[in-house]
């Protein structure tokens, strides 16, 4: 078994082991000894199959992410594809328009009427340079440009269209969010028909399901990542927070996932009014540790469900 197999049967065992902990508790009905894949919830009784279940990144790997959970085969290209390419795509831009050292950034050079392509590149040392291909422009004019230009020249520059749909990146800090919740709580409580909006809105990504405004960039210190409980009446919900490197860049991020008390809507549109008004809203989260009680401990696993039953209240 490769060393990659044998991380998949860890993930598995581990979750599996949680379910069967909820079933035997009452929390749960349903098939033991059972992987159900958080994305489109389809059981599995083994890591491998018609479609096997592959080590999932939260975040993507290319900004600094782990693969602590699985999710299918189909599942995991599909979300990479269509929605996790447009996150990783605009932080690199953000690095290569702000000219951050280990960055190359395409442009398009204007000069006296004639347009180029070039390459821009800083590295490590934060040294800039620019580089013409003969491939990507016609031979001659680029030569005649070339030979035009002399110092103290002005040129104009254009970077190229980005190729980032704004709505598929914040699916992308959704998913994220969504697999980090799952990745803390396991099975304890993503199966509740509130989070429904978030998988139907992984597996639509060409349309908006999920509220807008649901995401935010937090001024807390790198240190504070994790997965919370907001506590305050009303506004009940759960918080991920975590960070994205591009390894030029750390930039943090706040997304808000539905809690089995209130419509993810309204609570949305109340916090969103309250940051409006209070510009500096403080939420009461909980719990500070991030550690795997939410998976193993029944005693912790009862408090979470408690706490949850009583808001509903």
């Amino acid at each position: 078994m490769s060393k990659n197999d044998e991380k998949r049967q860890r993930i598995f065992d581990k979750y599996v082991s949680n379910r069967n902990l909820l079933i035997d508790n009452g929390f749960l009905e349903g098939e033991k000894d059972t992987y159900i894949c958080p994305i489109c919830l389809e059981a599995h009784k083994t890591i491998d199959g018609k479609d096997p279940l592959s080590l999932e990144d939260a975040p993507p790997k290319s900004l600094g992410g782990k693969s602590n959970t699985l999710t299918c085969k189909s599942c995991n290209n599909e979300a990479g594809h269509t929605i996790d390419f447009h996150l990783t795509e605009r932080l690199r831009e953000l690095d290569s328009t702000a000219f951050l050292p280990n960055t190359e950034t395409k442009v398009k050079i204007k000069f006296d009427d004639q347009i180029t392509n070039a390459t821009i590149n800083v590295d490590a040392h934060g040294k800039i340079s620019m580089f013409h291909s003969k491939k990507n422009n016609h031979p001659i004019k680029l030569e005649e440009q070339m030979v035009g230009l002399k110092g103290g020249e002005v040129v104009n520059l254009e970077f190229l269209k980005t190729r980032v749909i704004p709505e598929k990146l914040e699916y992308a800090l959704l998913k994220t969010a969504y697999i980090l919740a799952f990745e803390r709580f396991g099975n304890s409580i993503i199966y509740d028909s509130c989070f429904d909006i978030v998988r139907e809105q992984l597996n639509n990504p060409d349309e908006r399901i999920y509220p807008e405004n649901f995401w935010f960039t937090p001024p807390y210190p790198k240190e504070m990542e994790g997965v919370y409980f907001v506590c305050d009446k009303g506004l009940e919900s759960i918080l991920v927070i975590f960070n994205l490197d591009t390894g030029n860049s750390l930039r943090k991020f706040g997304v808000f996932l539905p809690c089995p008390v209130n419509d993810i809507a309204t609570v949305l549109e109340r916090l969103n009014e309250q940051f409006a008004d209070e510009k500096n809203l403080t939420l009461k989260l909980y719990p500070w540790e991030q550690d795997d009680k939410y998976l193993e401990d029944i005693e912790q696993i009862k408090t979470m469900h408690q706490w949850i039953s009583n808001r509903k209240k």
